[in-house]
Order: C-alpha cells, then sequence, then structure tokens
C-alpha cells in the first residue's frame, strides 16, 4: 500500500491535478498516507521518519523563507538532500525488492529492481518545488495546451531514442534482444513514477532551470543543457566509459527537449520512453564482460 500511495502522490503532484482537501493540496495528504503505511509495513523506521521530516521542513524553507540568504541555503541543502536521497544515502529506509539478481537475458550482467521510498520521496518534492517556483510560466501552458505543436517535441525524441540506442550498438554495451519478462509492468511503472520523474525534477527540473537562470545570454542558453548533460553522464561513471558516453547522448536529449519546451513532462516522458525500448528491445541493463 505505501507505494501505490506514493505513486498516486507524484501522479497527483503535477499541475493539472487541482484538487486540495481542507485547504491543502491532495498530494500533500496522500504523502502523509504513504509515510504513515511506511511506518506500519516498516518501509520507514524512526530514522526515515525524522530525515522526511527534515526534508520537508528543508522544502518549506526554500519556497517560503522571507530572508534570501537564509532561502538560498534552505535550497541549497534541499537540493542535496534531494540527491542523497535518491542514490540512497540516507539511512532509514526499507525499499521493496521486486527483481534480486536477475538475467534477463544469458548475455547481461544480473538486475536488481527495487520500488524505492527515497527515490520516490526526493522525486514528489522536487517536482513539487519546480512546479511551484514556476506557476505563471506552467499556468500558461497549461492554458495553450490545445495550441501547442507537439510536432517538434516527437521529432526530438524519435531522434533522440535512435541516436542514444545506437550509440549503445555501436560502443557494445547492449545488442538488439527483443523479449518481454515478466515483470515488465512493473518495471514500466516503477521507471515512470520513482526514477524518471525523480532523476529528471532534479537534473532538468531544478538543476537545469536553475543553471539556465545564471546564463545571461540568450544565445548561451543552450550551453544549459549541455553542461547539465555531462553532469547526468558522469552521475553513471559506475557503468564505465561507454556508459557514460551513452548517457551524455541521452542526457543531451532530455535537457534539449526540456530546453526547447520548458515542458517537464517532455522531458520525463523522453527519459522513459528511451528505458522502456531498452528494456524491451536490447540487451537490459547491459552487456557482461565476455572473458
Amino acid at each position: 500500500m505505501t507505494f501505490y500511495l506514493l505513486a498516486l502522490s507524484i501522479l497527483c503532484v503535477f499541475p493539472y491535478c487541482k484538487v486540495s482537501f481542507i485547504k491543502q493540496p491532495l498530494w500533500l495528504w496522500l504523502m502523509a498516507a504513504t509515510v504513515i503505511c511506511g511506518v506500519i509495513e516498516s518501509h520507514l523506521n524512526i530514522t526515515g521518519l525524522v530525515a522526511i521530516g527534515l526534508y520537508v521542513a528543508l522544502y518549506l524553507g526554500a519556497l517560503h523563507l522571507k530572508s534570501p540568504i537564509t532561502r538560498i541555503i534552505s535550497t541549497i541543502l534541499f537540493i542535496v538532500s534531494s540527491l542523497a536521497l535518491a542514490i540512497h544515502l540516507v539511512p532509514g529506509f526499507n525499499n521493496l525488492p521486486i527483481v534480486i539478481n536477475e538475467l534477463i537475458t544469458l548475455d547481461a550482467i544480473p538486475y536488481t529492481l527495487y520500488a524505492n521510498l527515497d527515490k520516490g520521496m526526493a522525486g514528489l518534492f522536487v517536482c513539487a518545488y519546480f512546479f511551484s517556483m514556476n506557476k505563471a510560466a506552467i499556468k500558461k501552458g497549461i492554458s495553450n495546451d490545445i495550441k501547442v505543436n507537439v510536432t517538434q517535441p516527437v521529432i526530438i525524441i524519435l531522434s533522440t531514442i535512435l541516436a542514444t540506442l545506437i550509440v549503445a550498438l555501436m560502443l557494445g554495451i547492449v545488442n538488439f534482444n527483443p523479449k518481454v519478462p515478466n515483470f515488465w509492468l512493473a518495471f514500466m511503472a516503477i521507471n515512470l513514477l520513482f526514477t524518471c520523474v525523480a532523476e529528471e525534477a532534479l537534473f532538468r527540473g531544478v538543476l537545469q532551470t536553475k543553471l539556465s537562470q545564471l546564463i545571461t545570454s540568450t544565445r548561451l542558453k543552450i550551453l544549459a543543457p549541455i553542461i547539465m548533460a555531462c553532469v547526468f553522464a558522469f552521475a553513471h561513471f559506475m557503468g564505465g566509459l561507454s556508459y557514460i558516453a551513452v548517457a551524455a547522448v541521452a542526457g543531451f536529449g532530455y535537457g534539449y527537449i526540456f530546453y526547447k519546451t520548458q515542458r517537464l513532462e517532455w522531458a520525463i516522458l523522453y527519459h522513459w520512453l528511451v528505458n522502456v525500448c531498452h528494456f524491451f528491445l536490447f540487451t537490459y541493463p547491459m552487456l557482461k564482460l565476455q572473458a
């Protein structure tokens, strides 16, 4: 129940859901229910509970503190804490194992899949922060959704999915290997809501947005997705140099579509589609080293 509530909370944090209860948004009530269930179902211990309390305080401080200095400090601590949650450095969380060391194909390295409460929480609050800080642009975008030409984002997505997977093939980290693993539905849901949302909200929604604001020249703003692609690539250093190169190509695509549309939803969707194509059509997660 904990992870179903968390998933529902993440869905409701997007600006399309404007439901409130007792003057508070629905996603916040669902988050509270997630925490309660997490404690009852032993996915959270007292350390994790305290960590979430401090994290919520940093989130509120980043949004509402009146002093510029204290707000900047709170924002930096909030972003650092979000990263720590996303990479599982914060103690007190007992994430749910779905698949442990499974060989999806004989040529692949073993794969493990968890439903991550800590990373899901990070994604939830970073999304909430992004949408709160960009209310005017988001409201304008939603009101103009009927007029939006989706041709450009679709072309960007399709071309860069091909580029990412072709580079992976050329570098020899995957083979073409169509399949439908028995946990495919869990993978799709977890990857979308607990992985792609968290990573895109952090890398594109917050960090790329902040970087773009620091670049005053309109012509040089393209540097923001380029720089964030490099940061995103090196965040995947454990996969080796070839994996870093593939992550750089994919990361630039995620950043570029966000740069062109300023819509976090497009970056999340693109990231998820790359992962889904990789999962169903190619070696997953990557080829094992040959002796």
